[in-house]
């Protein structure tokens, strides 16, 4: 078994508790998504997407030369990320918000978390962490996304110029999870590596369902 794959059977459990069954998912997948959950999940995504390539060069400076491999990942990911965040103002703004209204509310504890858990896993935990992170995220937009962009312009009516985020990171992603595969499956080093991975991966499990959950409580 790869290190991957064995990455996916250890979170295994988490994730069809916390994201498959995750009751957002099904509202959008059903039929009973409204307006304001799509708002707010806009703009948790945009406080969470917003730190993703600072999180990244940070993790990256923190590798020595015996990750230089994994170095040099992090750093064309960081790269790769830059902006992200500008495809949820798109958004907004093709749906007709106050861009500055909706986002001058403060992230909920969900994408909080995964801030602040990927802050600390850059600075001062296990950089490796960050692999299971990056494992779920790019993981989600290629296995969801198209499903997710096509549902919302079909079932809810959205045109594409609102859903560029969704939309465009069903096709990257299918590209970062292939990335991710060949980071976790050849550049870590140690044996405990893995063990650092599987947490990151783990706990972005778990915030990630948090924040799908704030989406469906959050007010606009």
């Amino acid at each position: 078994m790869s290190n991957f794959d064995e990455l996916l059977s250890a979170t295994e459990r988490e994730f069809k508790s916390e994201i498959e069954n995750n009751p957002l998912i099904e509202l959008v997948l059903g039929g009973g998504m409204k307006r304001e959950h799509y708002i707010s999940y806009l703009r948790e995504t945009y406080h969470m997407v917003r730190h993703t390539s600072r999180m990244l060069s940070l993790a990256g400076a923190r590798l020595g030369d015996d990750y230089r491999g994994l170095r040099d990942w992090f750093f064309e990911q960081a790269r790769e990320e830059n902006n992200h965040d500008l495809f949820c103002v798109k958004d907004l703004k093709n749906l007709g918000e106050d861009v500055d209204r909706v986002l001058s509310v403060p992230p909920m504890p969900g994408s909080w978390a995964l801030v602040a858990q990927n802050y600390y896993m850059a600075t001062y935990g296990s950089p490796l962490g960050i692999l299971g992170v990056a494992s779920l995220t790019e993981g989600l937009g290629a296995g969801l996304g198209k499903v997710v962009a096509d549902t919302l312009k079909q079932q809810y009516g959205l045109e594409r110029g609102q859903v560029t985020f969704i939309k465009s990171h069903a096709g990257l992603d299918a590209r970062h999870i292939e990335d991710v595969k060949k980071a976790v499956d050849g550049l870590l080093v140690k044996d405990s590596d893995l063990d650092e991975v599987v947490q990151g991966r783990r706990m972005t499990i778990h915030y990630y369902g948090q924040m799908f959950r704030d989406v469906l409580s959050a007010a606009c």
